[in-house]
């Protein structure tokens, strides 16, 4: 059995930069993730994550998405790239898709799926005037191109779904867990990080997993430097077992 830690951080585009910058690189330093996925990444928080985690590789391509809204980050000495890419899932910002990799485990030999994403804001005008959710046809798309790319490799999907509801219903219909629920923890709210940022709280950042890997724990973390939290959302934070 082979484990290797995995989060997934809302970055709150630059909000706030040079309040949040240090402990950002703070958390970075102390968590040291063998896989980092981002949602709200900029080109000031994406210099500052390669300059800190210096064992690691990221995607590097031309689609101004990769700087301006997610990019994935995994550790040089436990992956290999295979393959990348960005799929549409039709939302309402230009930029947002869903970024995967496929990732070659050197130590288990086996490849894994992982890929991130950004829902739609629940505050958007279409929906605030009492239109329909945009999120459960973002979610049904997900699973559909999940599906397409995944053949037998185990999957990861995870990222910031503005949402605890109906689009969890549709990826749990297709097959994937949280990693919250597979280790029998309860739900917690991932934003906001107070007193950096204000709001109700909620669950709206998640892990899921699906094929042959299996989440061992999960938390939400809570990282402070001073009284400044690195973004708005907390980062959830999950071990899984590979190559059992």
């Amino acid at each position: 059995m082979h484990r290797l830690v995995v989060t997934t951080y809302n970055l709150w585009v630059d909000v706030r930069w040079r309040d949040r910058a240090e402990p950002l690189r703070a958390y970075l330093e102390l968590a040291d993730p063998d896989v980092l996925c981002l949602q709200e990444l900029r080109p000031v928080s994406r210099d500052l994550i390669d300059a800190t985690l210096t064992g690691h590789q990221r995607i590097d391509d031309p689609f101004g998405g990769w700087v301006d809204e997610g990019n994935i980050y995994w550790r040089s000495s436990m992956f290999e790239l295979v393959a990348y890419g960005a799929e549409d899932l039709g939302q309402q910002s230009p930029l947002r898709r869903l970024f995967w990799a496929r990732l070659h485990h050197l130590s288990s030999d086996t490849n894994v799926l992982v890929s991130t994403a950004h829902f739609t804001w629940q505050g958007n005008p279409s929906e605030a005037a009492g239109g329909p959710s945009p999120r459960p046809a973002e979610a049904q798309r997900t699973l559909d191109a999940l599906d397409r790319l995944a053949g037998d490799d185990p999957v990861l999907f995870m990222g910031d779904l503005n949402d605890a509801a109906n689009p969890i219903r549709v990826l749990r219909k297709g097959g994937f867990v949280d990693s919250f629920t597979r280790c029998g923890a309860p739900l917690q709210p991932t934003h906001p990080a107070r007193p950096t940022a204000d709001g109700n709280p909620q669950v709206l950042d998640w892990q899921f997993h699906r094929g042959p890997i299996r989440s061992m724990n999960s938390h939400v973390g809570e990282f402070f430097l001073g009284d400044v939290a690195p973004s708005d959302h907390k980062p959830v934070v999950a071990t899984y077992a590979i190559g059992e």
